[in-house]
């Protein structure tokens, strides 16, 4: 298993993140909220996009934090052939790593058992 987050497993270009938001599906958690788009590759793709209105510089990099270390610690769970946006709608107050990777895991389960 290869625990680092490849800069291919970003999602990077605008193009690619406005069409998970224009034609992938949305599923809300507690804390925050993922658009997912399933896609062709032998790999799923991630990126995180905090809105400034939800809480300071500071807490929207501690968002980062969280999500991209619990999409690279749980890339085997997730699996290939998706793309996903993490959007937060509240600042990450006390929330750790486990309780964030655990909610990601756990949404990305429930998109894969709908069709």
């Amino acid at each position: 298993m290869d625990a680092r987050l490849r800069r291919t497993e970003r999602l990077t270009r605008q193009a690619d993140i406005d069409a998970v938001y224009k034609s992938g599906r949305r599923l809300h958690a507690r804390a925050f909220r993922i658009h997912v788009k399933p896609n062709t590759l032998s790999y799923s793709r991630f990126t995180v996009s905090v809105p400034k209105r939800v809480c300071t510089a500071v807490l929207r990099n501690r968002w980062k934090r969280l999500l991209r270390e619990s999409f690279r610690l749980g890339k085997e769970t997730i699996g290939p052939g998706l793309d996903i946006v993490a959007v937060p709608t509240r600042p990450p107050e006390e929330l750790q790593r486990p309780q964030v990777g655990f909610v990601l895991n756990e949404l990305v389960k429930k998109y894969r058992s709908k069709p």
